[in-house]
Protein backbone atom coordinates (compact mmCIF):
# COMPACT_ATOMS: atom_id res chain seq x y z
CA UNK A 1 0.00 0.00 0.00
CA UNK A 2 1.39 3.44 -0.89
CA UNK A 3 2.30 5.77 1.95
CA UNK A 4 -0.40 8.24 0.90
CA UNK A 5 -3.06 5.59 1.41
CA UNK A 6 -1.64 4.66 4.80
CA UNK A 7 -2.00 8.32 5.76
CA UNK A 8 -5.57 8.41 4.41
CA UNK A 9 -6.40 5.23 6.34
CA UNK A 10 -4.96 6.75 9.53
CA UNK A 11 -6.95 9.97 9.05
CA UNK A 12 -10.18 8.01 8.56
CA UNK A 13 -9.38 6.04 11.71
CA UNK A 14 -8.93 9.31 13.62
CA UNK A 15 -12.23 10.59 12.20
CA UNK A 16 -14.02 7.44 13.35
CA UNK A 17 -12.43 7.61 16.81
CA UNK A 18 -13.39 11.25 17.33
CA UNK A 19 -16.79 10.52 15.80
CA UNK A 20 -17.39 7.88 18.46
CA UNK A 21 -16.48 10.42 21.15
CA UNK A 22 -18.87 12.94 19.59
CA UNK A 23 -21.60 10.32 19.36
CA UNK A 24 -21.13 9.50 23.05
CA UNK A 25 -21.38 13.19 23.96
CA UNK A 26 -24.55 13.70 21.92
CA UNK A 27 -26.02 10.52 23.40
CA UNK A 28 -25.21 11.74 26.90
CA UNK A 29 -26.78 15.09 26.06
CA UNK A 30 -29.95 13.37 24.90
CA UNK A 31 -30.27 11.23 28.01
CA UNK A 32 -29.49 14.20 30.25
CA UNK A 33 -32.24 16.38 28.78
CA UNK A 34 -34.56 14.09 26.78
CA UNK A 35 -34.97 16.85 24.20
CA UNK A 36 -36.19 15.23 21.01
CA UNK A 37 -34.43 17.83 18.86
CA UNK A 38 -31.14 16.13 19.72
CA UNK A 39 -32.20 12.95 17.89
CA UNK A 40 -31.35 14.34 14.45
CA UNK A 41 -27.73 15.16 15.37
CA UNK A 42 -27.59 11.82 17.17
CA UNK A 43 -28.66 9.95 14.03
CA UNK A 44 -26.24 11.99 11.94
CA UNK A 45 -23.30 11.34 14.27
CA UNK A 46 -24.08 7.65 14.61
CA UNK A 47 -24.74 7.11 10.93
CA UNK A 48 -21.57 8.83 9.79
CA UNK A 49 -19.40 6.94 12.27
CA UNK A 50 -21.03 3.62 11.42
CA UNK A 51 -20.67 4.17 7.67
CA UNK A 52 -17.05 5.33 7.83
CA UNK A 53 -16.20 2.48 10.21
CA UNK A 54 -17.77 -0.07 7.88
CA UNK A 55 -15.97 1.38 4.86
CA UNK A 56 -12.70 1.37 6.79
CA UNK A 57 -13.22 -2.30 7.66
CA UNK A 58 -13.53 -3.07 3.93
CA UNK A 59 -10.27 -1.24 3.11
CA UNK A 60 -8.26 -4.40 2.43
CA UNK A 61 -10.66 -5.51 -0.33
CA UNK A 62 -9.15 -2.83 -2.62
CA UNK A 63 -12.43 -2.47 -4.49
CA UNK A 64 -12.84 0.53 -6.77
CA UNK A 65 -16.26 1.42 -5.34
CA UNK A 66 -14.75 1.70 -1.85
CA UNK A 67 -12.52 4.60 -2.86
CA UNK A 68 -15.43 6.50 -4.37
CA UNK A 69 -17.75 5.67 -1.47
CA UNK A 70 -15.31 7.18 1.03
CA UNK A 71 -14.94 10.29 -1.14
CA UNK A 72 -18.74 10.47 -1.37
CA UNK A 73 -19.20 10.23 2.40
CA UNK A 74 -16.66 12.99 2.96
CA UNK A 75 -18.34 15.24 0.37
CA UNK A 76 -21.78 14.47 1.82
CA UNK A 77 -20.52 15.46 5.26
CA UNK A 78 -19.22 18.72 3.82
CA UNK A 79 -22.59 19.35 2.12
CA UNK A 80 -24.54 18.72 5.31
CA UNK A 81 -22.22 21.06 7.18
CA UNK A 82 -22.71 23.79 4.57
CA UNK A 83 -26.49 23.43 4.84
CA UNK A 84 -26.22 23.73 8.62
CA UNK A 85 -24.06 26.84 8.33
CA UNK A 86 -26.42 28.42 5.78
CA UNK A 87 -29.44 27.68 7.96
CA UNK A 88 -27.95 29.59 10.87
CA UNK A 89 -26.27 32.29 8.69
CA UNK A 90 -22.77 31.57 9.96
CA UNK A 91 -21.02 30.78 6.67
CA UNK A 92 -17.37 31.82 6.77
CA UNK A 93 -14.27 30.44 5.09
CA UNK A 94 -12.92 29.36 8.44
CA UNK A 95 -16.10 27.44 9.21
CA UNK A 96 -16.14 25.82 5.78
CA UNK A 97 -12.51 24.76 5.64
CA UNK A 98 -11.49 24.53 9.28
CA UNK A 99 -14.00 21.91 10.37
CA UNK A 100 -13.28 19.69 7.41
CA UNK A 101 -9.51 19.75 7.13
CA UNK A 102 -9.23 16.00 7.70
CA UNK A 103 -12.03 15.28 5.25
CA UNK A 104 -10.41 17.39 2.54
CA UNK A 105 -7.09 15.65 3.19
CA UNK A 106 -8.74 12.25 2.71
CA UNK A 107 -10.42 13.40 -0.50
CA UNK A 108 -7.16 14.74 -1.93
CA UNK A 109 -5.22 11.61 -0.94
CA UNK A 110 -7.83 9.30 -2.46
CA UNK A 111 -7.88 11.29 -5.70
CA UNK A 112 -4.13 10.87 -6.25
CA UNK A 113 -3.02 8.49 -9.03
CA UNK A 114 -1.40 6.11 -6.50
CA UNK A 115 -4.77 5.56 -4.87
CA UNK A 116 -6.36 4.84 -8.24
CA UNK A 117 -3.72 2.26 -9.06
CA UNK A 118 -3.90 0.60 -5.65
CA UNK A 119 -7.70 0.34 -5.61
CA UNK A 120 -7.78 -0.90 -9.22
CA UNK A 121 -5.22 -3.68 -8.65
CA UNK A 122 -6.54 -7.21 -9.01
CA UNK A 123 -6.32 -9.52 -6.03
CA UNK A 124 -4.93 -12.54 -7.89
Amino acid sequence: MPRTLKVAQFIITVEVAFGLVGFALVLAGFFATFKWGILVPLLHAGGRVALLGWLLSRWSTRRVWLRWAIIGVELLEFGVSVLDLVQFSTVTWGALLGRHTLGWAVIVLLLLPQAGRWFNASRA
